[in-house]
């Protein structure tokens, strides 16, 4: 592992801390400090930032001894750090007690090798490699080397020791014939390897994409919010999740010229409750407050109640108050689990004058649940 000099910056934690109320309420996110130093599997100790080239090779360094007789002249070092008990010091600056390489052996068996910094060149922009030129310098020797070095100390580690063959013997027409065909049958097991994992990785995206409307039945916060924009969206409504340093609103969308604000909330075993038309009402007014809103925009309460129940047996959807508030409001309500099959439908078929009807069930509810049509076929799933 190389090791650079540690870069500090401030990254959003995903919290959100919330002062004031109502229109004079601040929303700040939470951020935290993080050194690419965290990224590495050991906690060094003492770390002192500063570059130097000044380096020798602490007493017993025997397994870098090969790598640093051929790269010492192409390494510095950009951070000095303190050795532990459980370290063997590789090299130091002049100053023995501060370590720039070191060798730590890890709980599971293996080892971790910090080295200094090191510049192997740079291959030329657009030309031939250097091999096709019959070229041995530069950055494809280097590179070779510094490959061939690193499986050495490897090897030595494993107790293993062995001599790296030198570049030059990388070349064909120094090897076996039964070395040749095996190369190649390896290099080709290894392309037909990165294939298979290029394809599994775009087919486990493709499923994780797949599994999102499955989420209208018993997500609950920002899964369930990505959820409602997917299914809106298959409804042919442009529906976006709204943020900027004042507000955050979990759905913003129009339909037929009509614009909507939505709010979406989960419950493990109980109805949606007032509380979250009550929010509703306050995200309304706070985006009408905002100065290119012309209009009240209506309001859509996206409920998911009783997640963890199976859908077609929960008896509690929203309360008796929730369900006053949104008729005095004229809110619609909208059961998540049964967006599901309407949504999986409108997927599978793209099926205009379905959606044109999901999306006129909803402009048409005011105060009540909304009532999706029915999907053709009775398909849809067991949340339709």
């Amino acid at each position: 592992m190389e090791l650079t000099s540690p870069k500090v910056v401030f990254v959003a934690t995903g919290e959100v801390e919330q002062s004031g109320t109502g229109r004079n309420a601040l929303r700040n996110r939470v951020v935290t400090e993080q050194s690419n130093l965290e990224a590495i599997p050991w906690n060094l100790e003492g770390v002192v930032p500063g570059t130097g080239r000044e380096m020798k090779a602490a007493p017993g360094a025997r397994i870098l001894q090969s790598y640093w007789a051929r790269f010492a002249d192409l390494s510095w070092y950009e951070m000095r750090f303190a050795g532990t008990d459980q370290m063997q010091p590789l090299l130091t600056t002049r100053n023995p007690e501060q370590l720039v390489s070191a060798v730590v052996q890890s709980k599971q068996g293996g080892h971790l090798v910090f080295l200094p910094a090191i510049s192997l060149g740079e291959p030329e922009e657009g030309a031939e490699s250097s091999e096709s030129k019959g070229d041995d310098s530069g950055f494809r020797l280097n590179s070779i080397d510094f490959l061939q070095q690193l499986l050495k100390i490897d090897s030595e580690l494993k107790g293993q020791p062995s001599v790296p063959p030198p570049s030059w013997a990388m070349d064909s027409a120094y090897q076996a014939p039964s070395q040749r065909r095996l190369g190649k049958q390896v290099q080709d097991a290894q392309e037909a390897e990165d294939e298979a994992k290029r394809l599994r990785e775009q087919l486990e995206d493709s499923l994780e994409d797949a599994g999102l409307l499955q989420a209208l039945l018993f997500a609950q916060g920002r899964q369930l919010e990505d959820a409602v924009l997917r299914a809106l969206r298959l409804m042919g409504v442009k529906a976006e999740h709204y943020v900027d340093e004042e507000s955050e609103f979990d759905a913003v969308f129009a339909i037929d010229g009509q614009r909507f604000l939505g709010e979406a909330e989960g419950r493990d075993r109980a109805a949606i409750d007032i509380d979250k038309i009550t929010q509703l009402e306050r995200n309304i007014a706070e985006d009408f407050a905002r100065e290119e809103v012309t209009e009240h925009a209506r309001g859509v309460l996206f409920g998911n109640p009783q997640r963890l129940t199976t859908p077609g047996e929960r008896e509690r959807t929203f309360t008796t108050k929730c369900m006053s508030s949104a008729k005095r409001n004229e809110f619609a309500l909208v059961l998540t689990h049964q967006m599901f099959g309407p949504a999986a439908y409108l997927e599978a078929t793209e099926d205009h004058d379905y959606a044109a009807a999901c999306r006129a069930a909803i402009t048409g509810t005011k105060g009540q649940v909304v009532e999706f049509p029915e999907v053709p076929g009775g398909g849809g799933g067991e949340g339709s």
